[in-house]
């Protein structure tokens, strides 16, 4: 795992929600929305934060240098897990709601 991660959308133009594959960022990760995403933060399974699009620097309890340290106990996976989710706000895919 680097020092600083950059979390951004993989997914194509026909997803409506998709789930970045890597959980547990570290501190000071960058998230980068793009525009007609919507971007929803989790954080040991609470819904902490929405973020329309920009760039945003992630707030989380992994300690990079700190965390073979602080994940002894726990086998070496973090405790604290991060996730996001990614929400395509175009109107496509023929979904009538």
């Amino acid at each position: 795992m680097s020092l600083v991660d950059v979390i951004k959308y993989e997914g194509d133009n026909q997803t409506f929600v998709w789930k970045h594959p890597r959980e547990d960022f570290n501190t000071g990760s960058q998230l980068i929305v793009h525009e007609s995403q919507e971007a929803i933060f989790f954080l040991n399974g609470q819904a902490l934060d929405s973020f329309l699009p920009g760039r945003y620097e992630l707030e989380t309890q992994n300690i990079p240098l700190l965390n073979k340290i602080i994940n002894i106990p726990s086998g070496g996976e973090s405790p604290f897990h991060a996730e996001v989710y990614f929400i395509n706000l175009v109107e496509q895919m023929g979904i009538p709601w």
